[in-house]
Protein backbone atom coordinates (compact mmCIF):
# COMPACT_ATOMS: atom_id res chain seq x y z
CA UNK A 1 0.00 0.00 0.00
CA UNK A 2 1.45 3.41 -1.08
CA UNK A 3 0.12 6.74 0.71
CA UNK A 4 0.40 9.42 -1.86
CA UNK A 5 0.34 12.51 0.24
CA UNK A 6 3.00 10.78 2.68
CA UNK A 7 4.98 9.70 -0.08
CA UNK A 8 4.63 13.17 -2.11
CA UNK A 9 5.45 15.13 0.69
CA UNK A 10 9.03 13.23 1.68
CA UNK A 11 9.54 13.25 -1.83
CA UNK A 12 9.96 16.84 -1.35
CA UNK A 13 12.41 17.16 1.62
CA UNK A 14 15.41 18.73 1.10
CA UNK A 15 18.84 17.50 2.05
CA UNK A 16 20.43 19.69 3.57
CA UNK A 17 23.95 20.78 3.88
CA UNK A 18 26.10 18.62 5.34
CA UNK A 19 26.87 20.91 8.44
CA UNK A 20 22.91 20.54 9.46
CA UNK A 21 22.43 16.87 8.02
CA UNK A 22 25.55 15.86 10.75
CA UNK A 23 24.01 17.52 13.54
CA UNK A 24 20.92 15.37 12.69
CA UNK A 25 22.87 12.38 12.52
CA UNK A 26 24.80 13.19 15.90
CA UNK A 27 21.67 13.41 17.36
CA UNK A 28 20.20 9.46 15.89
CA UNK A 29 23.71 8.40 17.05
CA UNK A 30 23.26 9.38 20.47
CA UNK A 31 20.13 7.45 20.65
CA UNK A 32 21.45 4.61 19.43
CA UNK A 33 24.88 4.61 21.34
CA UNK A 34 22.47 4.24 24.45
CA UNK A 35 21.52 0.35 23.32
CA UNK A 36 24.17 -0.25 20.28
CA UNK A 37 26.03 -2.76 23.01
CA UNK A 38 23.05 -4.95 23.88
CA UNK A 39 21.87 -5.14 20.22
CA UNK A 40 25.14 -6.87 18.96
CA UNK A 41 24.79 -8.74 21.92
CA UNK A 42 21.21 -10.37 21.15
CA UNK A 43 22.56 -10.88 17.33
CA UNK A 44 25.41 -13.32 18.24
CA UNK A 45 24.54 -16.32 16.90
CA UNK A 46 21.97 -15.04 14.50
CA UNK A 47 21.99 -14.24 11.06
CA UNK A 48 21.93 -10.56 12.05
CA UNK A 49 19.09 -9.92 9.64
CA UNK A 50 17.92 -6.19 10.10
CA UNK A 51 14.83 -3.64 8.95
CA UNK A 52 14.67 -0.43 9.54
CA UNK A 53 11.46 0.90 8.95
CA UNK A 54 10.47 4.59 7.91
CA UNK A 55 14.32 4.58 7.15
CA UNK A 56 14.50 8.33 5.78
CA UNK A 57 17.65 9.56 6.15
CA UNK A 58 19.14 5.86 6.17
CA UNK A 59 21.40 7.21 9.66
CA UNK A 60 20.00 4.13 11.62
CA UNK A 61 20.64 1.81 9.14
CA UNK A 62 24.36 3.48 8.36
CA UNK A 63 24.84 3.36 12.51
CA UNK A 64 23.59 -0.39 13.06
CA UNK A 65 25.92 -1.56 9.58
CA UNK A 66 28.86 -0.37 12.28
CA UNK A 67 27.85 -3.62 14.37
CA UNK A 68 29.11 -6.62 13.81
CA UNK A 69 26.75 -8.72 14.56
CA UNK A 70 24.27 -6.94 11.90
CA UNK A 71 24.95 -9.05 8.75
CA UNK A 72 22.21 -7.13 6.31
CA UNK A 73 19.31 -4.28 6.88
CA UNK A 74 16.77 -3.71 4.42
CA UNK A 75 15.85 0.07 4.54
CA UNK A 76 12.26 0.55 4.15
CA UNK A 77 10.74 3.73 3.17
CA UNK A 78 7.67 5.37 1.51
CA UNK A 79 10.09 7.59 -0.26
CA UNK A 80 12.98 6.04 -2.53
CA UNK A 81 13.67 9.63 -3.67
CA UNK A 82 14.58 10.79 -0.26
CA UNK A 83 16.71 8.02 0.98
CA UNK A 84 18.45 8.30 -2.40
CA UNK A 85 19.54 11.89 -1.80
CA UNK A 86 20.55 11.60 1.87
CA UNK A 87 22.43 7.85 2.64
CA UNK A 88 25.05 9.12 0.81
CA UNK A 89 25.55 12.12 3.48
CA UNK A 90 24.82 9.60 6.26
CA UNK A 91 27.48 7.82 5.35
CA UNK A 92 29.67 10.06 5.18
CA UNK A 93 28.93 11.65 8.43
CA UNK A 94 28.60 8.19 10.43
CA UNK A 95 31.01 5.90 8.37
CA UNK A 96 29.73 2.03 8.55
CA UNK A 97 29.50 -0.23 5.60
CA UNK A 98 26.72 0.76 3.28
CA UNK A 99 27.41 -2.52 1.39
CA UNK A 100 25.39 -4.22 4.07
CA UNK A 101 22.44 -2.01 3.07
CA UNK A 102 19.72 -2.32 0.52
CA UNK A 103 16.80 0.44 0.25
CA UNK A 104 13.59 -0.68 -1.20
CA UNK A 105 10.21 2.23 -1.14
CA UNK A 106 7.62 0.70 0.79
CA UNK A 107 5.04 1.71 2.72
CA UNK A 108 5.36 0.19 6.37
CA UNK A 109 1.64 0.64 7.04
CA UNK A 110 0.66 -2.31 4.47
CA UNK A 111 1.87 -5.97 4.78
CA UNK A 112 5.66 -5.84 5.14
CA UNK A 113 7.81 -7.81 2.38
CA UNK A 114 9.09 -10.40 4.04
CA UNK A 115 8.27 -14.06 5.22
CA UNK A 116 7.09 -14.88 8.72
CA UNK A 117 10.01 -14.89 11.42
CA UNK A 118 12.29 -14.11 8.75
CA UNK A 119 14.12 -11.22 10.73
CA UNK A 120 16.00 -10.85 13.69
CA UNK A 121 15.38 -7.21 14.30
CA UNK A 122 13.15 -4.30 13.04
CA UNK A 123 14.21 -0.96 14.45
CA UNK A 124 12.52 2.62 13.93
CA UNK A 125 14.43 5.95 14.10
CA UNK A 126 11.49 9.10 14.52
CA UNK A 127 9.60 6.46 12.87
CA UNK A 128 6.77 4.76 14.49
CA UNK A 129 4.43 7.47 15.50
CA UNK A 130 4.00 7.53 11.87
CA UNK A 131 1.81 4.73 11.75
CA UNK A 132 -1.52 4.71 10.84
CA UNK A 133 -2.42 2.25 12.87
CA UNK A 134 -0.19 1.15 15.76
CA UNK A 135 -2.09 -2.64 15.76
CA UNK A 136 -1.39 -3.15 11.93
CA UNK A 137 2.21 -1.94 12.03
CA UNK A 138 3.08 -3.78 15.44
CA UNK A 139 1.47 -6.93 13.96
CA UNK A 140 3.51 -7.15 10.81
CA UNK A 141 6.51 -6.63 12.93
CA UNK A 142 5.49 -9.06 15.14
CA UNK A 143 4.55 -11.17 11.99
CA UNK A 144 8.31 -10.89 10.75
CA UNK A 145 10.71 -10.98 13.84
CA UNK A 146 11.67 -14.35 15.02
CA UNK A 147 10.65 -15.67 18.78
CA UNK A 148 12.81 -13.44 20.86
CA UNK A 149 13.81 -11.13 17.89
CA UNK A 150 14.72 -7.01 19.06
CA UNK A 151 11.89 -4.46 18.15
CA UNK A 152 13.98 -0.85 18.55
CA UNK A 153 11.61 2.40 18.70
CA UNK A 154 14.15 5.45 19.13
CA UNK A 155 13.22 9.49 19.00
CA UNK A 156 9.55 8.57 18.87
CA UNK A 157 7.04 11.40 19.41
CA UNK A 158 6.20 11.63 23.32
CA UNK A 159 3.24 13.48 24.93
CA UNK A 160 3.84 14.89 28.25
CA UNK A 161 0.84 14.34 30.65
CA UNK A 162 1.59 17.57 31.82
CA UNK A 163 1.90 19.61 28.21
CA UNK A 164 -0.47 17.67 25.93
CA UNK A 165 -3.13 19.74 25.27
CA UNK A 166 0.11 22.48 24.04
CA UNK A 167 1.84 19.42 22.08
CA UNK A 168 -1.71 18.48 20.59
CA UNK A 169 -2.25 22.06 19.68
CA UNK A 170 0.94 22.12 17.85
CA UNK A 171 0.93 19.32 15.78
CA UNK A 172 -2.57 20.29 14.44
CA UNK A 173 -0.62 23.21 13.08
CA UNK A 174 2.37 21.43 11.47
CA UNK A 175 3.02 20.78 8.27
CA UNK A 176 2.86 17.32 7.73
CA UNK A 177 -0.86 17.41 9.10
CA UNK A 178 -1.51 20.00 6.42
CA UNK A 179 -0.23 18.00 3.93
CA UNK A 180 -2.28 15.28 5.30
CA UNK A 181 0.01 13.06 6.49
CA UNK A 182 0.49 10.36 8.94
CA UNK A 183 1.86 12.23 11.98
CA UNK A 184 0.76 11.19 15.79
CA UNK A 185 1.81 11.60 19.16
CA UNK A 186 1.11 9.47 22.14
CA UNK A 187 2.28 8.86 25.60
CA UNK A 188 5.09 6.32 26.82
CA UNK A 189 2.04 3.75 28.51
CA UNK A 190 0.50 4.06 25.31
CA UNK A 191 3.07 2.82 23.27
CA UNK A 192 3.74 0.41 26.14
CA UNK A 193 0.48 -1.20 25.87
CA UNK A 194 0.51 -1.45 22.25
CA UNK A 195 3.53 -3.26 22.03
CA UNK A 196 2.64 -5.45 25.06
CA UNK A 197 -0.54 -6.82 23.36
CA UNK A 198 1.56 -7.09 20.15
CA UNK A 199 3.07 -9.95 22.70
CA UNK A 200 6.58 -8.05 22.89
CA UNK A 201 8.31 -7.03 26.31
CA UNK A 202 8.85 -3.84 26.91
CA UNK A 203 11.89 -1.92 28.41
CA UNK A 204 12.32 2.13 28.21
CA UNK A 205 15.69 3.57 27.81
CA UNK A 206 16.09 7.03 29.10
CA UNK A 207 18.20 9.28 27.06
CA UNK A 208 18.61 12.81 28.05
CA UNK A 209 19.85 14.90 25.19
CA UNK A 210 21.33 18.68 26.04
CA UNK A 211 21.69 21.05 28.63
CA UNK A 212 18.56 21.86 30.06
CA UNK A 213 16.87 18.36 29.55
CA UNK A 214 20.00 16.90 31.29
CA UNK A 215 19.54 18.77 34.07
CA UNK A 216 15.96 18.24 34.36
CA UNK A 217 16.35 14.78 34.04
CA UNK A 218 14.55 13.85 36.92
CA UNK A 219 11.71 15.13 35.21
CA UNK A 220 12.25 12.33 31.94
CA UNK A 221 8.36 11.09 31.60
CA UNK A 222 6.46 13.34 33.61
CA UNK A 223 7.90 16.88 32.04
CA UNK A 224 8.79 15.30 28.93
CA UNK A 225 9.87 11.90 27.48
CA UNK A 226 12.94 11.10 26.16
CA UNK A 227 14.41 7.61 25.48
CA UNK A 228 14.27 4.34 23.57
CA UNK A 229 12.20 1.45 23.32
CA UNK A 230 13.71 -1.93 23.43
CA UNK A 231 11.64 -4.80 22.98
CA UNK A 232 11.56 -8.66 22.33
CA UNK A 233 9.07 -10.89 20.61
CA UNK A 234 7.90 -13.21 23.28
Amino acid sequence: MVTSSDQAFYDQEPAGSLEDHAKWMREIEFYFHGYADRLNSALAGTGGYTAELGAGSCGLSVCLSRLANVKRIIALDISMVRMQKMIDLSATVLGGDKSKIQPIACDFNGRLPFEDGELDAVVFDAALHHARSMWATLGECNRVLKTGGILIAQRESYLSVLRSKKQIAHLLESPEVAANVSENMYLLDQYVYYLKVNRFSVEFIKRTQGNIKSILSILNGSLFTDGVLLCKKR
